[in-house]
């Protein structure tokens, strides 16, 4: 993951509140220079893996500061959630 801001104090605030969010075996590693930081889970699979994760980063607020990487091998994981323009109700196109 990453911490938008590059190691502001809400950022770092921000991880503390996603690991405080998170299940007691979930490990929320340390940030390197440019705020990237590893969260290991163990899981059925790696769906199961980053929805723990997803609902975490719901669950703590911590949107705004922290983002999912790509994984390589991983590509474009978050797409099946995201949806597309005009694919939600309600929208435009």
């Amino acid at each position: 993951m990453l911490e938008i801001h590059g190691g502001t104090p809400r950022d770092e605030e921000a991880r503390e509140q996603l690991a405080s969010a998170l299940p007691d075996d979930v490990e929320v590693g340390e940030p390197d220079e440019v705020g990237v930081f590893t969260v290991t889970v163990e899981a059925d699979d790696v769906d199961d893996a980053l929805t723990i994760v997803w609902d975490g980063v719901a669950a703590s607020g911590a949107d705004d500061h922290l983002l999912f990487l790509e994984h390589p091998e991983l590509p474009e994981h978050w797409r099946s959630r995201s949806g597309t323009p005009g694919s939600l109700p309600g929208s435009l196109g």
